[in-house]
C-alpha cells in the first residue's frame, strides 16, 4: 500500500508507514483472510469465567481485535503444528496405500480362483453322524475313478452314492458341486482363500487335491487306495527315509574328510609360509665378550617365542633382533638355561615359535643352530712353576694367579676369599709327604668362563735319613743379599738394620748337613739336627738351594729348594739402563748384555702366549718401530694396545728382537 504522505510503499498488512509513520487508509477495515485465520490463531486473551447457579450469568468472552498483528503470532506453536500436519498427511498416505494393496488382493484372489460352494460347517451336521474317513476316502476314490474313467460319457450311470459333491460323507447331508468349466478336472475348493503373510497357510498343492489327467496316474492313483498297496508304500516309505537318512550320513562324512583335508591344506600352507621367514645370524659382543645377534623377519606384529630362552619378542618395522652372549648358553652361573660345557666349543640350537595373534595358534619355525667357542678359566702358576716339582719340605706353599672373582679350590680347600685384589694371587699351604708323588687338585671357575682343572704333582722321595725344611722356609726373598764379609764389617745398628735371608730345617741327630748353593753362616746341632744358614743369592728370578744330609751307613737325603728371588723396585730400578737410546746397542752386543737390567716405555702391540704371558712393545718414539719381545714375570697382567714402562733384565733375542724378563710394571697415563 502507498504511504499519502511520503509515497513510500509498505505492506498490505501494515497499519503505519515504515518510512514516515503515518496511518495507511484502509487498513482499519481490512480483515484478514479465513486461511490465515487458520493458519495464524491468536492466543486467546485471559477472562474469568464464574459458575453461578445461573447459566445467564457466565461472563462473555471480550471481543477480539480484528485487525492483524503479525508480532503476536506464536512461531513456535505455528512450526509445531505444520509437523503435526506432515505427520498426519504421511499416516494418512500410507493407510490409503495399505488399503489399495489389500483391495488388489482381493480381487485378484477372486479373479483367479473358481467360487464353489463350500463344505458345510461342523455345525450344520447333526451330532449323531460320527462321520468315516474310510468311507469318505472310498467315495472320493469312487468319484475320481467314475469321473476319469475312459469310455463313460453318460454321467447318469454314476450312483447315487457316486454323485459329485463337495462333501464326501452321508448323501443325505452333501450338496451337490458346482463346475465352472467341465473339461478339466474338478477343483476342490471351501472357499478359503489363505492370506499371503499367513504363515500357517497351505499352498494350492497342499491344500488342493492333484489333478488326474493321464492313465499312468490314474492306475497309480487306484492303487494308491489298496489297503495292501498302502502297507508296500509303507514299507517302501520306511526304506526312502533310511536310504535318505543313510544319504545324509555319507554326505556329512564326505563333507567332514574335505574339511579336514582343507584345514590340513591350509595348515601346511601356513608351515610353509613360516618356513618362509628369514633368519639372519650375525656375530657381535656384548660388554666385551662374545655374543651372536639373531634377527627374524616375519609378518608385522607377529609375536615370537624363543623356546631355550623362554622369552617372546613381538615384530616390529618387519624384523626382531635378539642378541644373546656365548656365555648365556654354558655359564650356569649367569643363565638358567645354561647346560655346562666341558669341550672348547659348543654347539647351540634355538628353537623359535610365531604366533600371527593372541587368539591364534603357535607355529614351529625352522630351528636355528651355530656353534660357540668356550673359553677356558685362566689359570697361571706362580709356585711351583710348572705342573712337576720336586720339593724337600713336608709343608709347601702353592701359589697361583686368577682373574679377580673366580672360585678358586685348591686341594679341596675352597679360597676364593683369599684372592688379593691388587695382584689376583691366591695361595695355599698343602702337606707333602715322603713318599715320591704328591698330587695337588685345582680348579678354577672364573666368571664367563668354563670350570678349568688342573693337577700339580709335588715329589719328595721317600729318604732313609729324615731331612725336612722349616714350613716357615723362604719362597720369595726381594732384598739385595748380605755377604757374610758385609755383616761382619758392620757395627751394631747397621747389622739390626739389614734383611739377611735366612734357612732352616732338620734332619737326623748326628747327620751331617751339606749346603750346595752361595751360602754363609751354617750352624748346626748335631743333637738335635736344626740347622739353619744364610743363602746368597747371585742371578734374579729362581734360584735352586740344594741341601744334603749325611749319616754314615745311610743313603744321603737331598732335598732341592726353590726361592724366588727379585730385589724390591728400589733397588732393582736404580741398576737399569734406557732401553730406546741402548736398543742398536743391544742388539749387536746381546750375548755380552745378557743379565742387564733395562727401562723401556712402549704399547704392547701383540700377546703370543698367556701361560707364561709373552708380548710384543713398541718402545720406539717419532715414528721410528722398535719392538721388544717381553716375558711378564711382575705382578701385572698385561693388556692389548696398552702403554706400559718396564724393568726387565736381558734374556737373548726373539727372531731378530731382543728379549727381555719383565720383573716391574708401571702403567702409563695418557699424555706421558
Amino acid at each position: 500500500m502507498k504511504c499519502p504522505r511520503c509515497g513510500a510503499w509498505n505492506k498490505a498488512f501494515l497499519p503505519k508507514c515504515e518510512r514516515c509513520g503515518a496511518p495507511l487508509e484502509g487498513n482499519d477495515t481490512q480483515k484478514p483472510a479465513s486461511w490465515e485465520e487458520a493458519m495464524h490463531k491468536k492466543k486467546p486473551s485471559l477472562s474469568v469465567i464464574q459458575f453461578e447457579q445461573g447459566e445467564e450469568d457466565i461472563a462473555a468472552e471480550p471481543p477480539r481485535s480484528d485487525v492483524y498483528d503479525p508480532e503476536a503470532v506464536d512461531r513456535a506453536e505455528l512450526t509445531d503444528e505444520l509437523e503435526a500436519l506432515q505427520k498426519r498427511r504421511d499416516e494418512g498416505r500410507r493407510r490409503i496405500d495399505q488399503m489399495k494393496d489389500q483391495a488388489e488382493r482381493v480381487r485378484r484372489s477372486i479373479r483367479e480362483a473358481e467360487i464353489i460352494r463350500p463344505v458345510p460347517e461342523p455345525g450344520d451336521i447333526p451330532a449323531s453322524y460320527a462321520g468315516d474317513s474310510a468311507a469318505i476316502r472310498r467315495r472320493q476314490q469312487q468319484r475320481q475313478e467314475a469321473y476319469t474313467a475312459g469310455g463313460q460319457e453318460d454321467a447318469g450311470e454314476i450312483s447315487a452314492e457316486q454323485t459329485a459333491y463337495g462333501y464326501f460323507g452321508d448323501p443325505a447331508y452333501e450338496r451337490p458341486l458346482a463346475y465352472v468349466d467341465d473339461k478339466d478336472a474338478p477343483v476342490f475348493y471351501d472357499g478359503y482363500t489363505p492370506d499371503s503373510g499367513d504363515q500357517g497357510a497351505l499352498t494350492d498343492e497342499e491344500y488342493m487335491p492333484r489333478r488326474i489327467q493321464t492313465r499312468a496316474a490314474r492306475e497309480e492313483a487306484r492303487e494308491s487306495f489298496n489297503p495292501e498297496h498302502r502297507k508296500k508304500n509303507r514299507t517302501t516309505r520306511l526304506l526312502l527315509r533310511l536310504s535318505l537318512v543313510l544319504l545324509c550320513c555319507a554326505a556329512f562324512a564326505v563333507g567332514g574328510v574335505f574339511f579336514a583335508r582343507h584345514f590340513v591344506i591350509s595348515q601346511g600352507m601356513q608351515l610353509r609360509q613360516d618356513n618362509e621367514t628369514r633368519f639372519e645370524l650375525t656375530e657381535t659382543e656384548v660388554d666385551g665378550h662374545p655374543a651372536h645377534t639373531l634377527t627374524i623377519y616375519g609378518k608385522e606384529n607377529a609375536t615370537i617365542y624363543l623356546r631355550e630362552t623362554q622369552t617372546s619378542y613381538v615384530i616390529a618395522d618387519g624384523k626382531v633382533s635378539v642378541t644373546i652372549p656365548d656365555y648365556m648358553w654354558y655359564d650356569t652361573e649367569s643363565s638358567t638355561y645354561a647346560v655346562a660345557a666341558e669341550t672348547d666349543t659348543m654347539d647351540v640350537t634355538i628353537s623359535p615359535y610365531i604366533r600371527y595373534s593372541q587368539e591364534g595358534d603357535q607355529f614351529a619355525l625352522e630351528p636355528v643352530t651355530f656353534t660357540i667357542d668356550v673359553p677356558l678359566s685362566p689359570i697361571r702358576l706362580i709356585n711351583p712353576s710348572t705342573v712337576r716339582a720336586e720339593v724337600g719340605v713336608s709343608i709347601f706353599e702353592v701359589r697361583i694367579n686368577v682373574e679377580l672373582g673366580s672360585t678358586v679350590i685348591i686341594d679341596g680347600t675352597d679360597v676364593s676369599t683369599l684372592i688379593r685384589t691388587e695382584t689376583g694371587n691366591v695361595s695355599k699351604n698343602v702337606q707333602v709327604l715322603p713318599v715320591g708323588d704328591n698330587t695337588i687338585s685345582i680348579s678354577v671357575k672364573s666368571k664367563y668362563c668354563r670350570e678349568n682343572k688342573m693337577e700339580v704333582t709335588l715329589c719328595r722321595a721317600a729318604q732313609e735319613i729324615p731331612l725336612e725344611l722349616n714350613a716357615t722356609a723362604l719362597t720369595e726373598w726381594n732384598y739385595e743379599p748380605i755377604s757374610e764379609e758385609k755383616y761382619t764389617t758392620a757395627d751394631t745398628e747397621t747389622r739390626a738394620g739389614m734383611n739377611i735371608p735366612t734357612l732352616s730345617g732338620t734332619t737326623l741327630p748326628g747327620a751331617v748337613i751339606t749346603v750346595e748353593f752361595p751360602h754363609w753362616g751354617l750352624e748346626q746341632d748335631f743333637t738335635t739336627g736344626d740347622f739353619s744358614f744364610h743363602p746368597l743369592f747371585s742371578s734374579l728370578g729362581n734360584n735352586d738351594v740344594i741341601i744334603r744330609s749325611s749319616y754314615e751307613g745311610m743313603t744321603d737325603s737331598i732335598i732341592t729348594h726353590t726361592v724366588y728371588y727379585m730385589p724390591n723396585a728400589d733397588v732393582y730400578t736404580r741398576k737399569a739402563w734406557d732401553l730406546d737410546s741402548q736398543y742398536t746397542d743391544l742388539l749387536n752386543y746381546i750375548a755380552m748384555r745378557k743379565g742387564t737390567i733395562y727401562v723401556g716405555t712402549g704399547t704392547v702391540t701383540s700377546i703370543i702366549s698367556t701361560s707364561p704371558q709373552m708380548a710384543v712393545m713398541d718402545i720406539g718414539t717419532g715414528g721410528i718401530e722398535k719392538l721388544v719381545m717381553i716375558e711378564n714375570s711382575s705382578k701385572t697382567t698385561w693388556s692389548l694396545n696398552t702403554r706400559y714402562r718396564i724393568y726387565g733384565e736381558a734374556y737373548g733375542l726373539y727372531d731378530t728382537m731382543p728379549r727381555l724378563t719383565v720383573r716391574y710394571t708401571y702403567l702409563v697415563e695418557e699424555g706421558q
